[in-house]
């Protein structure tokens, strides 16, 4: 879960064209602990979920589900 959230974090971080520094000034985090949110190495808050997916107009649940498994179960698709 760590994983997924930490690969998430850096995904949406990247689609939304901010930066690490970028991402840390807007929600108020230093960018040495989003750093180690996109590594797995840091446990964040519900509070620090939900201000980074504000910042990044995203729904929390993108942070934490893995969306190509859920399209899978839900449609039957494979790709």
């Amino acid at each position: 879960m760590k994983q997924l959230l930490a690969q998430n974090i850096r995904l949406r971080r990247n689609a939304a064209g901010l930066s690490q520094a970028c991402l840390a000034a807007r929600t108020g985090l230093s960018q040495t602990w989003i750093s180690r949110l996109e590594s797995g190495n840091a446990n964040p808050t519900i509070e620090t979920l939900q201000t980074l997916a504000e910042v990044m107009s995203i729904p929390v649940s993108d942070l934490l589900l893995d969306k190509q498994a859920t399209h899978q179960e839900l449609t039957g698709a494979d790709c």
